[in-house]
């Protein structure tokens, strides 16, 4: 996701280029497994203080449900707008001052929106912070409106096998055999009245 932007910085204000991209980003983020390349678009528009880049881009990641806890894809879609400023005059080379420009301190300060001596914008910094951000916060496999992961109670079933657990359900409650905690010993009592209410 790198550009040279060495023609575009000498044209004047407002001169634009325009991606379409199908890149791999295998390699982006350690955390992160991709499952499908980065597609979309991506638009270089010529500032007075350098590059606005500008795009819609959307990619597959591997995640967890948050309920069965299987890897699942999910899709993420999101879009871009930032301001690169050169490091280095185009025509001289000489290194220009952040105080040249207009912008915050943070933002001109910033590596990974700076556009190298060589005249280089890479995007790769800006994209692996988008993709974090357009992340499901509770991605979950597809539970098609019934609020309850397909893979759930087999995942359960699983699990009790392993550690030989006796799953059941709240209508069932415990098992007579099961020790119940002296604490809680009144609580019972009021179910079995409800019980006996509803017979």
């Amino acid at each position: 996701m790198q550009f040279n932007v060495a023609q575009l910085l000498k044209e004047s204000t407002g001169a634009t280029r325009r991606y379409e991209l199908t890149e791999s980003i295998d390699g982006l983020d350690e955390e992160l497994k991709f499952l499908g390349p980065l597609v979309g678009i991506v638009q270089l528009l010529r500032t007075n203080s350098g590059v606005l880049v500008t795009g819609e881009l959307s990619s597959v990641v591997q995640v967890t449900c948050n309920r069965c806890l299987e890897p699942i894809a999910a899709a993420v879609r999101f879009n871009l707008e930032e301001s690169f400023r050169p490091l280095t005059e185009v025509y001289t080379g000489r290194y220009l001052r952040p105080d040249e420009f207009e912008g915050s301190e943070e933002e001109l300060e910033d590596a990974a929106l700076l556009i190298d001596e060589r005249h280089i914008l890479d995007l790769s910094e800006v994209v692996r912070q988008a993709i974090w951000l357009a992340l499901p916060m509770y991605p979950g496999c597809n539970w098609e409106g019934s609020g309850v992961c397909p893979n759930l109670g087999k995942r359960m079933a699983e699990l009790s096998d392993l550690a030989d657990i006796e799953l059941y359900t709240d209508e069932e409650g415990p098992h007579e055999e099961d020790e119940i905690d002296p604490r809680w010993a009144a609580l019972l009592k009021l179910r079995s009245d409800d019980d006996s209410a509803k017979s």
